[in-house]
């Protein structure tokens, strides 16, 4: 079940960004995100001030974390979008994180379907997310859901530098 998160949720939700960035440093399986940088309690919080924040959750208790909004960083107006949309009906998918227990169980899969039927109830007729280019498991996991790449550039997050991002569509 993919849910809003509530307030009780927030130290779940910064134990498994914590437990997968503990993952990333331990093995080859690497993001731009950065432990002490991104993604941190504070992300969490502000998403669930701005009802945001979403999670996974089964009878084994939360497993994932996702915010979906509106909000599209500055590089995404100079995509070419396949299917150019006005702000209010495009769904952007930010910070997808799986608790590394449970990878390899369709979890993320779970989460973009949860997210394409939230969006349509919302309205929305486009999703948009970004990753890193070097985020290859991420890559091809949104393909494989239906997500095109349409485009990449480089672009500062988080006071970081990220060369290139690469921007991803479908159309619902």
């Amino acid at each position: 079940m993919i849910r809003k998160a509530t307030a009780a949720d927030i130290d779940r939700v910064e134990e498994i960004y914590n437990a997968h960035l503990d993952f990333e440093e331990a093995t080859e399986n690497r993001t731009n995100w950065h432990k002490g940088v991104y993604p941190l309690r504070a992300t969490a919080e502000n998403a669930l001030k701005n009802d945001w924040l979403y999670v996974g959750e089964d009878e084994d208790g939360i497993w994932g974390a996702v915010i979906f909004n509106h909000v599209q960083m500055k590089e995404y107006y100079d995509m070419p979008w396949r299917y150019p949309e006005e702000d209010d009906k495009v769904f952007v998918i930010h910070t997808l994180v799986i608790d590394p227990d449970r990878r390899g169980q369709g979890k993320a899969t779970e989460i973009l379907n949860g997210a394409e039927e939230i969006a349509k109830e919302m309205g929305c007729t486009v999703m948009r997310i970004d990753t890193w280019a070097g985020n290859i498991p991420a890559q091809t996991l949104y393909q494989k859901q239906g997500y095109a790449i349409v485009g990449g550039c480089d672009t500062w997050f988080a006071n970081a530098y990220i060369s290139p991002i690469v921007f991803l569509v479908i159309k619902l």
